[in-house]
């Protein structure tokens, strides 16, 4: 088939087989079960290190981002089968104060004038001062913030009449700008029956990757394992993992978000969200506080967490979140709003003390990167090559007999020293020396000198020359005088 195109013999002088050598690394194979048995022991670590922990389970072939994108949060009072709140046929879902432990109630409980309009003492909750419960609506209690949302515990409601002596020209002086009129505080009934919705987007354009949270599978992550976790993964649909979790009635746990009719949108009652970051709003807000935390206040952030690839599962085919709620106990928050009458010179402070919650995206977004998994490959070439070199030091300097297996696994080259006493012979004579030497005597001067250098040149001739000294013993004798007889068959030959 080949026979009308035939390699040259040489290209540019050099033969085609020397041109075009391949040249490999010489493996030496050396039976002892104790070297095997060490040399695999780190072959198994290294793959165990790289190829399970490094890539299955870190997914260091991924390169990943972190998330940035939006969120929206809006509160809103209980309803009826989780009816639209702006249609008329909308019925609220308020819990009758009369069921709820904070509120004054007509038995059981006393005024307290001193502590301002609508406080009271209660039996069935002396640890802390009860109010006088107001039904309030989402729109009222709940105030949208940067990032976040303020959902309102406690209303104190203040109308203050302006000192008229202190305004005009004519004041030079003022002993107090504002008098109070009247004020009143009372308590949101059944803060925790609203329902908060979480709408959220990321965005990455170095990656190209879009999502909105509308669209994909999230769930809420219990931590804890107190009373009230162990209430919420008791309910049907909780499970151990936010990733193919198996079902679970244990805390913690994750359980799945409500969704209104016909939306896609994340709805959680206030309760839920406090349960799953350990607060009850009835219990002090922090030690030495003396108050509740529905009556201070304070901070709850929820971390909406996105993700597209899991350990020992890599990249899913489509991105999921889950929320994480912490609280900030010892930080309550308030906030005041002013009302101001136009027709008069009065006005009205509302100060407001609740829940304080902060929407934070985060997690990261995974992709493929050529250059990590080449990095990784590299990483494994390295600690392969090292655990080579360390099986080898221990073969030749630790074990028994590592006299043996140095010799096994190092070639020792002949001695270079006679190299100039060879170069300073001709070519005629390097070929008659091997010839004599009964080596081959084809090919250039370092051919030559390189098999005389490989046949041990010096020694070689000393033992050739030790040789014939030993012969011409044999046959003339030992000793200046007379050869030796030897026996031969029972006869001497002499």
């Amino acid at each position: 088939m080949f026979g009308c195109c035939r390699c040259p013999e040489e290209i540019c002088g050099v033969d085609v087989d020397d041109a075009f050598a391949y040249q490999t690394t010489k493996f030496v194979r050396i039976r002892d079960r104790r070297l095997g048995l060490a040399y695999y022991t780190a072959l198994f670590g290294v793959f165990a290190y790289i190829g399970v922990y490094t890539l299955a389970y870190q997914l260091a072939y991924l390169e990943f981002q972190p998330t940035m994108g939006t969120t929206r949060l809006k509160l809103q009072q209980p309803v009826v089968d989780s009816c639209d709140v702006d249609s008329n046929e909308c019925v609220d879902n308020f819990p009758a104060t009369t069921d709820l432990k904070y509120c004054c109630r007509e038995v059981g409980c006393e005024a307290v004038p001193s502590k301002g309009a609508g406080a009271c003492n209660c039996s069935f909750r002396p640890e802390y001062l009860n109010f006088h419960c107001g039904f309030y609506d989402g729109d009222v209690v709940g105030i949208p913030q940067s990032s976040g949302i303020f959902a309102a515990t406690r209303m104190r409601v203040q109308s203050e009449q302006l000192n008229t002596t202190c305004v005009g020209p004519s004041a030079t002086q003022c002993s107090k700008l504002w008098r109070v009129a009247s004020n009143a505080t009372s308590f949101v009934a059944g803060i925790e029956h609203f329902t908060l919705l979480l709408d959220h987007a990321v965005q990455l354009p170095d990656a190209s990757f879009s999502a909105q949270g509308r669209f994909l599978y999230g769930l809420l992550h219990i931590p804890g394992s107190g009373p009230l976790e162990r209430a919420l993964c008791a309910m049907p649909g909780a499970v151990d993992h936010y990733d193919e979790g198996r079902p679970t009635v244990t805390a913690p746990c994750y359980i799945e978000p409500s969704h209104p009719p016909n939306s896609n949108l994340d709805f959680f009652s206030l309760s839920t969200l406090l349960a799953a970051a350990g607060v009850d709003l009835d219990n002090e807000s922090y030690a030495g506080s003396g108050h509740s935390a529905r009556y201070e206040g304070l901070t709850m952030l929820i971390d909406i967490h996105y993700y597209n690839a899991v350990p020992w599962r890599g990249v899913l085919r489509e991105p999921a979140y889950y929320y994480e709620v912490t609280a900030m106990r010892q930080n309550p928050w308030g906030q005041h709003k002013v009302l101001w009458d136009p027709h008069s010179t009065n006005r009205t402070v509302i100060a407001m003390h609740g829940v304080m919650i902060r929407a934070n995206l985060g997690g990261t977004i995974g992709r493929f990167v050529f250059n990590n998994l080449l990095l990784q490959l590299a990483a494994s070439l390295a600690l392969l090559a090292g655990a080579t070199t360390g099986v080898n030091c221990v073969a030749q300097y630790m074990m028994r007999y590592r006299a043996y297996y140095h010799a096994a696994l190092v070639d020792k080259t002949a001695d270079f020293s006679e190299v100039a006493t060879l170069e300073a012979q001709s070519t005629e004579e390097l070929r008659e020396e091997c010839r004599r030497r009964s080596l081959a005597t084809g090919g250039n001067r370092v051919e030559l000198i390189s098999r005389l250098i490989a046949d041990d040149h010096v020694d070689h001739a000393d033992t050739v020359a030790g040789s014939a000294r030993s012969d011409a013993s044999f046959f003339r004798g030992t000793g200046p005088g007379r050869p030796e007889a030897l026996p031969i068959h029972g006869r001497t030959l002499t």
